[in-house]
């Protein structure tokens, strides 16, 4: 008896592993196509406009009374000085005083349009490493290979590189087929109310846009070793945004005398389990998807294999993905601490403690789904749980790969980078193209650039073989505005 059980178990395994070795070998690398060419030349003007943008200090401020029109303007002013074809030709209107939108009139107007957006503010410099830049970080220096400062990735590539391919276009003559709406908001880093207005002056003119191109996903070489080729990562769907305050008041008093437990250890205590007890992994579609694509390409016979049969191996695919925090991130709910205020002096017990925890919340969760994870990790009734984020909010919905918006994309960029492998991707940020998905099911964020440095960080540079790629990448997606997908 034991030896037939034997038998069978053995016959089992053997045919468990000869549907997974059958599985593997079956699946076929994502396919390699080949480029259009060698990329178009630089406009002459290109580098010395990405320059400009980045020298006016366009800075978006977390109090937005503070908000510095005169740079604003500044802005305006040299859009309009530098780019006179899209000032002749497209329709201009400025919503909110600082919020561009052009119109590129296309031959067809019963095709639904595109929209290619970007913002034009940036983040703070903080003061204490300034001695860490190398230039400046309003300087937009020019070397051999880089454009420095802040802005130059996040997100001014965007907008020169949109601006450029639409000025090189007319300048040859091109007439879309499709109407082209160019669109840049001022205050993406703050609330983005500039680009909600956008919207709602769209709504009235009862646009409807077939895609909508924002930034985000990028080419990456560097944040994964188990593939030998260029990734592009398409941005299908943004995390939720939410923060919350956790709140503890407890008597205080003299610190020659502590009780056994402060405000300070209650709210230290809960921002220890939260940081313990992460949020379950959970696989999107966009995700799955890039497990696919990507693994099915991988040099490692290890994640082709486990790729190629999640239904077994999904743990160890997991493992892989989430071993650095951006792919951790696409797998489940983040929660950290970002703010912590107590005290007022060295000798004195605080009775009230907060923090600030911020969540990048997953598809299939909610807002408010996270706030009772929260209380139901901490399991302490003393911690006062309130939502204080002023933007944000559930997850959005998500673009298919088979839309026409993701097959537009897909093939600029495979006409664009050689060996490349474009995905879906799951945005662990949030971006002004949230506020689009009312007026189009084909919101995607990319931009091709390779692995940008310094976003939000110290010096902040863009290749400028990135802003090459970049302008021909955004002229290619407007050209093929007379194909359908």
């Amino acid at each position: 008896m034991v030896k037939k059980l034997l038998k069978w178990l053995g016959l089992a395994l053997l045919a468990l592993i000869a549907v997974v070795l059958f599985n593997t070998f079956t699946t076929k690398p994502w396919p390699v196509v080949a480029t259009v060419g060698n990329p178009a030349p630089l406009p002459d003007s290109a580098v010395k406009h990405l320059s400009m943008a980045v020298q006016i200090p366009t800075v978006s401020l977390n109090d937005t009374a503070a908000l510095d029109t005169v740079d604003l303007k500044k802005f305006g002013d040299f859009v309009q000085s530098s780019y006179p074809l899209i000032n002749t030709h497209l329709n201009k209107t400025l919503v909110n005083k600082y919020a561009f939108v052009f119109k590129w009139a296309g031959q067809d107007t019963a095709l639904q349009p595109i929209i290619l957006m970007g913002h034009y503010d940036v983040v703070p410099v903080e003061a204490a490493v300034l001695d860490k830049w190398t230039a400046p970080p309003f300087s937009g220096l020019i070397t051999d290979s880089c454009v420095w400062g802040r802005g130059s990735v996040d997100d001014k590539a965007s907008v020169i590189a949109v601006l450029e391919a639409t000025e090189a276009l007319l300048r040859k003559g091109f007439v879309p087929k499709r109407t082209i709406y160019l669109c840049f908001g001022y205050d993406e880093e703050t609330n983005g109310n500039g680009a909600k207005a956008v919207v709602a002056y769209l709504q009235q003119q009862h646009v409807r846009a077939q895609l909508v191109l924002d930034e985000g996903g990028e080419v990456t070489e560097e944040q994964t070793s188990i593939v030998n080729r260029p990734i592009a990562v398409i941005g299908v769907a943004e995390k939720g945004y939410a923060s919350y305050q956790l709140s503890v008041e407890k008597e205080g008093g003299h610190s020659s005398k502590p009780a056994k437990e402060t405000a300070i250890d209650i709210l230290v205590t809960a921002l220890h389990k939260l940081r313990s007890n992460t949020p379950p992994v959970k696989l999107t579609a966009p995700v799955s998807e890039f497990i696919h694509r990507v693994g099915s390409s991988s040099n490692s016979f290890g994640f082709k294999m486990a790729s190629a049969n999640m239904w077994l191996f999904s743990g160890m695919v997991e493992g892989a993905l989430g071993a650095k925090p951006e792919g951790s991130a696409m797998l489940h709910t983040t929660i950290v601490p970002t703010i912590i205020q107590t005290g007022v002096k060295d000798n004195v017990i605080p009775s009230t403690a907060t923090a600030i925890v911020n969540s990048r919340i997953l598809t299939g969760e909610t807002v408010a789904s996270v706030q009772e994870y929260i209380k139901n990790t901490i399991q302490d009734d003393r911690i006062k749980i309130k939502r204080v984020s002023r933007f944000g909010g559930d997850p959005s919905a998500a673009t298919g790969v088979e839309s026409p918006a993701f097959k537009r994309i897909e093939s600029a960029i495979l006409k664009n980078i050689p060996d490349v492998i474009p995905t879906p991707y799951l945005m662990i940020g949030a971006t002004d193209s949230r506020a689009y998905r009312s007026i189009s099911d084909g919101v995607l964020n990319f931009l091709p650039m390779t692995d940008g440095k310094g976003y939000h960080g110290i010096n902040e540079r863009l290749p400028i073989r990135d802003l090459q790629r970049s302008i021909n990448f955004m002229m290619t997606v407007m050209e093929e505005s007379v194909k359908e997908f």
